[in-house]
């Protein structure tokens, strides 16, 4: 069976970073908000593609690009769609 999936540009911060990268989030029907899909999240990492990490608080200078970046969930202190970017 062929998933398909919502891409959703969003910023994810840590106490030590801050990341904007792509979420995944699976397209089942059920109109799911970004919201309801990370509180039901049951992986221990967040998994973000084609992402700009920056050190926080620097958010002037041009991050790391990596194509995929894994993010422990019990490590985010924050999570934002980014719409318009």
């Amino acid at each position: 069976m062929n998933q398909q999936f919502q891409k959703i540009r969003v910023l994810v911060e840590t106490d030590q970073r801050s990341f904007k990268g792509w979420v995944h989030k699976p397209l089942n029907g059920d109109g799911q908000r970004l919201s309801d899909y990370i509180n039901s999240y049951s992986d221990m990492f967040l998994r973000l593609s084609d992402v700009e990490v920056t050190e926080r608080g620097q958010h002037y200078r041009v991050g790391d690009k990596q194509d995929f970046v894994a993010v422990a969930i019990n490590s985010i202190t924050y999570i934002a769609p980014l719409e318009g970017e």
